[in-house]
């Protein structure tokens, strides 16, 4: 039976990006038996696999209909399949399916996507800006996001306890704001926020 955990897909989400630091992934499990990939955006232009609306679907058994960028794709397939033996439990995915039979037996099921239905792929160059070298502007300058007002002197443990001390409802607007406004770290401290609650069981 095709199953797959969500260790298992925080293994593939958290090597993805780590392998693949121009592109953001989104890694979604679906009905326990499957794992959605999709490539929201990166510093790979991708455009002439995609369709009108800036949407591709991926065939991991026709992987040279993506061109110059078959090596690319079939580096993440390779990352989907082997990542979830990295965790306690997990498994390589495999494919013993005989269709001619009827007979369909594989670790899970999974789909890479470029882009979705309702939001196209963005291609984008990331352009870093000079780091500013004005030590005291960076020590007294104070940030206030999703409610929270930080001062940089602050530690990371003064910042804990500041989302700690927070009403549900005001929770509920800072993860909202930080999916929102920053996806990408969204998805790192879903990550390593699912691996620190296993460390914490075993």
């Amino acid at each position: 039976m095709a199953y797959i955990s969500t260790a298992e897909v925080a293994a593939i989400r958290g090597q993805l990006k780590e392998k693949f630091k121009g592109l953001k992934f989104s890694v979604r499990k679906h009905h326990h038996s499957s794992v959605d990939v999709t490539i929201k955006a990166g510093n790979v232009d991708l455009s002439d696999i995609l369709d009108s609306n800036g949407y591709a679907q991926i065939n991991q058994y026709w992987l040279d209909r993506t061109g110059k960028h078959q090596h690319l794709f079939e580096e993440i397939i390779k990352v989907i399949k082997t990542a979830p033996a990295s965790v306690e439990g997990g498994r390589e995915w495999f494919d013993k399916s005989d269709a001619m039979t009827d007979y369909f037996h594989t670790a899970f099921y999974f789909s890479v996507n470029v882009g979705s239905w309702d939001k196209p792929y963005v291609y984008s160059l990331a352009h870093k800006k000079p780091k500013a070298n004005n030590t005291a502007t960076k020590t007294s300058k104070t940030v206030t996001e999703a409610g929270i007002t930080v001062s940089n002197k602050a530690t990371i443990s003064d910042a804990a306890e500041t989302v700690a001390r927070m009403t549900a409802e005001e929770q509920d607007k800072f993860v909202e704001d930080i999916v929102s406004r920053y996806p990408n770290l969204a998805d790192t401290l879903m990550t390593k926020l699912g691996y620190g609650l296993m460390e914490v069981e075993n």
